[in-house]
């Protein structure tokens, strides 16, 4: 037992002094092709009981500083005034387009809005998300290069609570080794709610054929097919003026089922390299949890168990600080210890539910 906690430290340290150099590289920044182009962007938005954001999204795409793109917004069966205020924005502009979902789930929803769309760039967000004036002229730069295939970009989660602080510094680890293990060529991770790619390869690769009945990974299992193919064409955007911003979990049940759901994916998971990462961290923080007791009946001594934990905090403090500020979330170091203490619990935890639970999602439980 001693020696392998030891070594799962020593190899978690390694891990993550190579996810610090990786997002060092990765934001490094991308040298874009100075040509100008003004391609047609389709921006697909699949909304369910969305009504307390999705008129602040539009507002903010509409005002956007590139004007050359349109809105199409799929109601996966919203039952509040989801629909009642998309169709304020259709009624005053044409580029904007409210669309019923041909099926139920967000995969569905994407597909019905990517198969009506007419640009050859498809940018994805959610319903609730807020995003800068030049997130799509930031995007389309990307695409200059006619070998991308995909960008992904930052996000930032938002809130006034000590829980949603907690919630986007824990978050900051999820952008930053997203951003991280793609420079190594292994990707892990990218976030729908601010990813973008060419319609003609979302056909090539067969969409989300064959993972249309998993609730989540429309994002990861995607990149993974477009990675399979052109493994060269996936950047991360390293401008923040590309990072969306998107609100926490407003409570704990919503937290907890949302994270059930996301880790819920590394069961259908067809890379072998993503699996052995969703193991390996599992074991790592069940050593952490395990750590005092192995302290306390004498089989690490204090001073070297006190010393593994210091390295942690150290490195995972020094990573997640640089992401914080690219994403522009206020390091609290009070959230910071917090997590420190109880995320390890919280990972078992939510690891072990979600190879056996349901979850609800809005309304739906899966």
């Amino acid at each position: 037992m001693t020696l392998i906690i030891i070594v799962l430290f020593f190899v978690y340290l390694i891990f993550v002094s190579l996810l610090i150099i990786g997002w060092h590289k990765s934001v490094a920044g991308h040298v874009l092709d100075d040509r100008v182009e003004d391609p047609l962007l389709s921006i697909i938005i699949p909304v369910r009981n969305e009504q307390a954001g999705i008129g602040h999204l539009l507002e903010d795409i509409r005002i956007q500083s590139y004007q050359n793109f349109e809105v199409i917004v799929v109601n996966d069966n919203s039952s509040d005034n989801t629909a009642a205020i998309v169709l304020t924005f259709t009624s005053q502009d044409p580029r904007f387009i409210l669309l019923a979902s041909r099926g139920e789930g967000k995969k569905v929803a994407l597909t019905t809005g990517i198969n009506a769309s007419r640009g050859e760039i498809i940018v994805t967000t959610d319903g609730d998300c807020r995003i800068k004036v030049d997130w799509l002229k930031t995007v389309q730069k990307y695409f200059q290069a006619h070998g991308t295939k995909m960008v992904f970009g930052g996000v930032k989660l938002e809130g006034s609570s000590f829980f949603s602080t907690l919630q986007a510094h824990e978050f900051l680890s999820l952008i930053g080794t997203g951003a991280a293990t793609l420079w190594y060529g292994f990707p892990s991770m990218c976030n729908g709610a601010n990813l973008a790619f060419r319609k003609a390869i979302f056909f090539e690769v067969g969409g989300y054929t064959n993972n249309l009945h998993i609730p989540s990974g429309d994002d990861e299992f995607l990149m993974r097919k477009i990675f399979q193919c052109c493994p060269d064409g996936i950047k991360f955007i390293s401008d923040s003026k590309a990072v969306v911003n998107t609100s926490a979990s407003p409570g704990l049940k919503e937290f907890v089922h949302q994270r059930v759901r996301w880790a819920g994916k590394w069961k259908h998971n067809v890379s072998s390299w993503n699996a052995v990462l969703a193991i390996f961290i599992f074991c790592f923080q069940l050593s952490v949890l395990l750590l005092p007791i192995v302290i306390a009946t004498g089989w690490i001594g204090v001073g070297l168990g006190v010393s593994l934990f210091f390295l942690k905090f150290l490195a995972e403090g020094f990573f997640l600080k640089k992401i914080a500020l690219f994403v522009k979330v206020p390091w609290k170091w009070p959230a910071f210890i917090f997590l420190q203490i109880f995320y390890p619990i919280y990972a078992v935890w939510i690891g072990l539910i979600s190879s056996f639970s349901t979850f609800e999602w809005k309304g739906r439980k899966t």
